[in-house]
């Protein structure tokens, strides 16, 4: 190993730069669309022309954003479907990937973007953990009794529901979710895609989504949203929240939701005709989301009522992505009552970026870790800059691959495809004018059997240590690519102390500037299960009152400063989802904390680990927020969590926004009292009393745990007065001479809450 570094080093040192060539003509494709249409085109030539199967022309689609001048005809007439209009002249579309390079040419056509499809971000390293009290009543989140989010549109796109837990239905057992649209049911209409349940009747009806037997997701999130609980247990932060949602399809296509996009395009298509007789394949993009996030914001203006989308699921950072369109979208459908909140992600363990600066040589540890799956790193550097050469080689494997980039240009010039192949190994290499304007490479390595025999040598080895060697004159970025089978990290473990997370982990849709991106605490470590055992999953080594260690950080690809908050996120119990299906009962009743019958079934609760849990949380308290003031903009709910969060670390007390916490943990109560005017009134805690507990019962307030001799005091919304006295020995006061609305109860020098009275 060490003879064939040194050989490689030497090798490096000798090679003078290569001027880069320049084989990108401009392109109105964004470069994970445009790889899509070079791929398309080299299989073409390398079949002599389209792909065709029985005599029949087999053609490729793929959702797209597309900016035009001539309201999509150009699209149109090159055999593409609008499926949604977004306005201002941007529209997602089905294009065959065969024509986008016509389209092009169009002058029509501005630009043209489309990028991988979302992952969840629940923590696949240590999933399903569970608690042994109500998170909501142990953290600085605690639900005011004054706002319960009745009257908002609590909003989620993702996989997983059980429409029939007792979380999502009333009293009387009808159900709370107003409207859900699932693009993959089967029972699907003839004039669009899936099926829109459009009252609590048809949603309770369908029972749950598309793959609710094999995803727990999208109940849980919802459940630490808007949900209800289980016997009046394990409450979501908006309990009284109008539900909204749809099935995020996030890659899980089922060959009837398949044959339905196939059927639409065909049904829909209208001025393409050079082809009568086509089979037809699909494949979504990131695109979806933004569609399903306009039907949601829809549905809830339909309703008269104001909405938080919970965003569960987002991309990985990577030097491919180009989201200049989806973010001018996205701008567009948020503002005034309509807020979108976003998970982090789950990266923050993973040191997978790293940069080699300008006149120096790298020589890098890099470490494989994988189940199954190939591993993506991207280099990227300026265009003007030389071509450069990098190694990359791995202990216990013969072969170093070896690798001038002025190779790589040279492949995509000619239209070819560059693949170098070993025993160990198959290596593909792609070149693309990335994002602002950078000249990115990937590499894409396939590891053989005898590859992954290496890897898995004995039982308790998961990863492989190998060198990447860089030497450039120009500085070059380097990140490995993370899936949820495989990564490529620059670091020998993951990180697993508090606080320890790595930068530039924070992917999409995070990195928007509009969207609030929510990081995960660590606020508990273990929980008792049904067994009545003490029970934890995977211990990783942040702190409690810290940052989860996988939690991912700023600042993003594009220099934003992000998180812009964070919430709890390990160890969050929450809805299961009861059609899910699993043979390993054992480890089902080990991670479960709660079981009950309802409604002739019977239901539970467990937990789950991720920034997809801190997320749900920050949006139900956003629920609250809005009922307060509806109006919200996501400009203002940034300011009330500045104005209002605390940084659990005196190391950031009173400084700037950080890339960890954020603008630090959110505080519901105090930003209620920012929202209704209430900070400047001296007399009023900004916390909430501990060791009370509130009840109304109609307008007599019982403050149960109170001192007899303690002074009341009750304010109006405009910070005066209108009640002040001394409980009796029973915690009983009379709010009678009161009318209805909200008002602020403090109890001496413990604390006040919230209170709404009615007629």
């Amino acid at each position: 190993m060490r003879k064939i570094l040194m050989t490689l080093a030497a090798v490096l040192c000798c090679i003078l730069g290569i001027e880069a060539q320049t084989p990108f003509q401009k392109t109105k494709m964004s470069p994970w669309l445009h790889a899509k249409y070079s791929q398309e085109m080299l299989e073409v030539k390398k079949n002599g022309g389209p792909m065709r199967v029985r005599g029949r022309t087999v053609r490729n689609y793929i959702l797209t954003l597309v900016k035009n001048t001539d309201e999509a005809a150009a699209v149109r007439e090159a055999g593409g479907v609008v499926l949604q209009d977004f306005g201002n002249a941007v529209c997602a579309a089905f294009l065959p990937i065969d024509m986008l390079g016509e389209l092009d040419k169009s002058p029509n056509i501005l630009c043209m973007e489309a990028n991988a499809p979302s992952k969840l971000t629940n923590d696949t390293s240590a999933v399903i953990l569970g608690v042994d009290k109500v998170w909501n009543q142990e953290f600085s989140t605690a639900l005011p009794q004054a706002f319960t989010g009745k009257g908002v549109v609590a909003g989620v796109m993702d996989i997983g529901f059980d429409f029939t837990h007792p979380a999502f239905r009333n009293s009387d057992g009808t159900s709370r979710i107003k409207w859900f649209w699932d693009p993959m049911a089967p029972d699907a209409t003839n004039d669009g895609l899936g099926m829109v349940y459009s009252t609590p009747a048809e949603v309770l009806a369908a029972r749950f989504c598309t793959n609710a037997d094999s995803e727990n997701h999208g109940s849980h999130v919802l459940g630490s949203l808007a949900g209800c609980g289980l016997d009046g247990r394990y409450v979501g932060m908006a309990p009284e929240a109008d539900i909204m949602g749809a099935y995020i399809p996030l890659g899980h296509y089922t060959d009837r939701f398949l044959e339905r996009l196939r059927e639409y395009i065909l049904s829909h298509r209208e001025d393409y005709t050079f082809i009568d007789d086509e089979i037809i394949n699909v494949e979504l993009s990131s695109v979806v989301e933004l569609v399903e996030l306009y039907y949601i914001f829809e549905a809830a203006d339909a309703a008269g009522e104001p909405c938080v989308v919970n965003w569960s699921f987002g991309s990985a950072a990577n030097f491919f992505d180009d989201y200049t369109l989806y973010e001018e979208v996205f701008n567009q459908l948020v503002g005034p009552g309509h807020i979108v909140v976003a998970a982090a992600g789950n990266n923050g363990d993973r040191k997978n970026y790293l940069k080699k600066e300008a006149g120096t040589a790298l020589e890098q540890d890099v470490y494989y870790s994988a189940t199954t799956g190939d591993f993506i790193f991207f280099l990227r550097t300026e265009p003007e800059e030389s071509a450069f050469k990098f190694g990359l080689t791995f202990d216990g494997i013969a072969d170093t691959l070896f690798v001038s980039t002025h190779r790589i240009l040279e492949a995509v010039a000619m239209g070819e495809e560059l693949t170098y192949n070993t025993p160990e190994m198959q290596v593909s290499f792609e070149a693309e004018r990335g994002a602002y304007d950078k000249l990115v490479y990937q590499v894409v390595i396939t590891p053989t059997d005898s590859f992954m025999n290496v890897i898995r040598k004995d039982e308790n080895t998961v990863s492989m240590h190998g060198k990447l060697l860089v030497e450039a004159p120009a500085q070059v970025d380097m990140m490995g690519y993370v899936t949820n089978t495989s990564a490529v990290s620059f670091s020998a473990e993951n990180v697993l102390n508090s606080r320890g997370c790595q930068i530039v982990t924070i992917g999409i849709p995070g990195c928007l500037e509009r969207v609030i991106t929510v990081g995960a605490m660590h606020q508990r470590t273990s929980f008792t299960n049904i067994l009545n055992q003490q029970e934890t999953y995977l211990p990783i080594g942040s702190e409690e009152g810290h940052l989860v260690s996988f939690s991912s950080c700023g600042p993003t690809l594009n220099g934003r400063i992000k998180p812009d908050v964070v919430a709890p996120g390990h160890n969050i119990l929450s809805v299961y989802n009861s059609f899910y299906v699993s043979e390993d009962i054992e480890s089902i009743n080990r991670e479960t904390a709660y079981k009950s019958e309802a409604f002739g079934k019977e239901y539970a609760i467990w937990a789950m680990s991720g920034t997809s849990m801190a997320c749900p949380i920050t949006a139900g308290v956003i629920a609250l927020w809005l009922q307060a003031k509806p109006d919200l903009t996501p400009e203002d709910i940034l300011g009330v969590i500045e104005r209002t969060s605390h940084q659990p670390e005196p190391e950031f007390s009173g400084t700037d926004k950080n890339i960890y916490y954020g603008w630090g943990e959110i505080d519901a109560y105090a930003g209620l009292l920012d929202i209704l005017g209430l900070t400047g009134i001296r007399e009023i805690s900004k916390h909430q009393p501990a060791g009370l507990k509130f009840r109304l019962e109609g307008h007599t307030l019982h403050i149960d745990g109170i001192d007899s001799s303690e002074t009341v005091t009750v304010f109006d919304l405009s910070g005066r007065p209108v009640l002040r006295t001394e409980t009796s020995s029973d915690g009983i006061l009379s709010l009678s001479g009161l009318s209805a609305g909200v008002y602020a109860v403090q109890v001496g020098h413990r604390g006040s809450t919230l209170i709404r009275l009615s007629l």
